[in-house]
Order: C-alpha cells, then sequence, then structure tokens
C-alpha cells in the first residue's frame, strides 16, 4: 500500500528532528570533552605557578561577572582586575616570598639572581569524577570534580610534603567560539603532612593562613557557599552542588 504524502512528509520531519538532536549530542558531547580539556590546561599552570599565562589563555576575557572564590578564604573575587590581583600578583608574590624561604632553609642550593620560581615546590592537583553539563543552548556549562593531590612547600622550618584533596565547581562560558572559566569556587577537602591523616591533622594547631601573608588582596565580595572541608564532628556536605541538565544560564544557579 503506497503512502501518503502527508505521512511520507511527517516520516521525513520525524528523521530529521531525531538527526538534529543526535547532532545536538554529539556536538555537547565535543563541548564537554574540550571543557575537561580546560580544567586539565589549569592544573598545568597551577603546577608551574604560570597564573599570568593562563589567565590569558583560559580565563573569560570580555564577560562581565568573572569571579573566583576559594572557600578558605571566607570570600569571593569578583571581576577582572580583582581576580587578577589575587591570582596572578599575589601568587606572583608569594612565590618569591617561598624561594627566599627555600634558600635560607638550603643555601646550599646555587640559584638565578632573577629566579623567581621556589626550588622545591609542588603543586599537583589531579581531576577525577567529572560531571559536566553542557547548556542547550551551548553558551555556558557547568562542571564539578573532586581532586586528589599534593602540595610541598616550606613549613615548620623544612620543605613539607602534604596530601591536599579539594573540590571544584566552575561555570564556563563560551567567548569567541572557545570555552573560557568564568566562575571558579575550590573548597578545601583536607591538607595534611603526608604521615599524619586528616583525623589527626584536624586536631592539630592551624595551618599556614594565605591571609597572613604580606600582600594578600582582601575579597571584595562575599562568598557564595558556606563550606569548610573535613570535619569529624560533621556529616558529609553536599558541596558543591551536581549541575543539573538547562537550557541556558538564565534559568540554572551560579558557581
Amino acid at each position: 500500500m503506497t503512502e501518503s504524502l502527508e505521512t511520507v512528509v511527517a516520516r521525513l520531519e520525524g528523521l530529521l528532528e531525531e538527526t538534529r538532536q543526535d547532532n545536538q549530542r554529539l556536538l555537547r558531547a565535543v563541548d564537554a570533552l574540550e571543557i575537561q580539556n580546560v580544567m586539565s590546561w589549569h592544573e598545568f599552570y597551577h603546577m608551574v605557578g604560570n597564573h599570568a599565562d593562563e589567565m590569558g589563555a583560559i580565563w573569560a576575557q570580555k564577560t562581565p561577572g568573572l569571579a573566583m572564590e576559594e572557600a578558605v578564604l571566607r570570600g569571593r573575587y569578583e571581576g577582572l582586575e580583582a581576580v587578577r590581583r589575587y591570582y596572578v600578583d599575589f601568587f606572583k608574590s608569594f612565590d618569591k616570598t617561598m624561594l627566599e624561604e627555600a634558600r635560607r632553609l638550603y643555601p646550599q642550593v646555587e640559584t638565578e639572581p632573577e629566579a623567581d620560581r621556589p626550588f622545591g615546590v609542588r603543586l599537583i592537583h589531579t581531576l577525577t569524577t567529572p560531571l559536566i553539563e553542557v547548556a542547550e543552548d551551548r553558551q555556558t556549562a557547568k562542571g564539578v570534580w573532586m581532586s586528589p593531590g599534593l602540595v610541598t612547600a616550606p613549613a615548620g622550618g623544612k620543605l613539607q610534603a602534604f596530601w591536599h584533596w579539594d573540590r571544584y565547581a566552575i561555570d564556563f562560558i563560551r567567548e569567541e567560539g572557545r570555552w573560557k572559566i568564568w566562575h571558579f569556587w575550590v573548597g578545601k577537602e583536607f591538607s595534611t603532612p603526608y604521615d599524619r591523616s586528616w583525623v589527626d591533622d584536624f586536631f592539630q594547631a592551624p595551618g599556614v593562613s594565605l591571609e597572613n601573608v604580606p600582600g594578600f588582596p582582601k575579597p571584595n565580595a562575599p562568598s557564595m557557599t558556606d563550606y569548610r572541608g573535613y570535619n569529624p564532628f560533621e556529616a558529609a556536605q553536599w558541596v558543591p552542588r551536581p549541575p543539573e541538565p538547562y537550557r541556558t544560564f538564565s534559568e540554572t544557579f551560579s558557581y
């Protein structure tokens, strides 16, 4: 029996819609891979302290609302210049402070007079458990990660090794066809000397606070997330909030 023209047209329109939806899913899958690469680039830049090049390469430059929040600071840096003062200028100064301390601790190590990176220091943050949600309009995306890692830095009169775990929550935005970091949130789960458990460490004296380092720029906005890290007397926190499917950014929450 020959199909009517209306039936054929309806069937073709259905196939075209299925193809459109498949193409959108494929494009968002590619977006998710590119976003994972952006976060991996962040970790590699951060590992060597090259925050200036990182901001130029993978952070939004033209979109209003750029923000960075570290939960331990109980505040938020909003705006490109505020983020740059903290993440680029302050960390560059902090590197020089750590270099001077490393030179004092190990005077036998020869370094160039113009060196500005501390020897022996390592900031290794890995990325696990990615949950990435790309908006239907493909202009923004959200992602969260758990981050097991390690830190080596001058502390207590020596180079000290630490286990260091973080949680990340990031909003990404497309600028000139490329995915960029827009809102950056990081919460420290724990940071403990490698020979001491995070439970034991909780009962020790507080560690080094960035807020006590000379030149520390105070956050210019209040924190958006209440997160305090590991506490043996508290239940696990549902923080950060995992992303959910959404159509466009005005219809979702912000990190």
